[in-house]
């Protein structure tokens, strides 16, 4: 019985780990340098959790012209003014 405890130890001492670069569930993911703030970020963010900034133009939420909000703004001031008018 000796004799088997010391082949499974052999065994266990013999088993190469995994590599890590490899294993998908790789707990140290890669990461990249926040272009405005240079703090680390992983590489399938799509923004900054330091600054709150995205990364790229493309993963960035459309933004609003300021024009036209104040366009639209001024649009109703005029309407709600004619309307008083009348």
């Amino acid at each position: 019985m000796a004799r088997d405890d010391q082949d499974n130890e052999d065994y266990l001492d013999d088993r190469e780990d995994p590599d890590p670069e490899d294993a998908d569930w790789n707990m140290d993911p890669a990461t990249i340098e926040c272009p405005y703030c240079g703090g680390n970020v992983t590489e399938e963010s799509e923004y900054c959790p330091r600054c709150d900034r995205f990364l790229s133009n493309e993963d960035a939420p459309a933004r609003r012209s300021y024009w036209l909000v104040a366009g639209v703004v001024l649009l109703i001031l005029l309407v709600v003014a004619g309307l008083l008018w009348i």
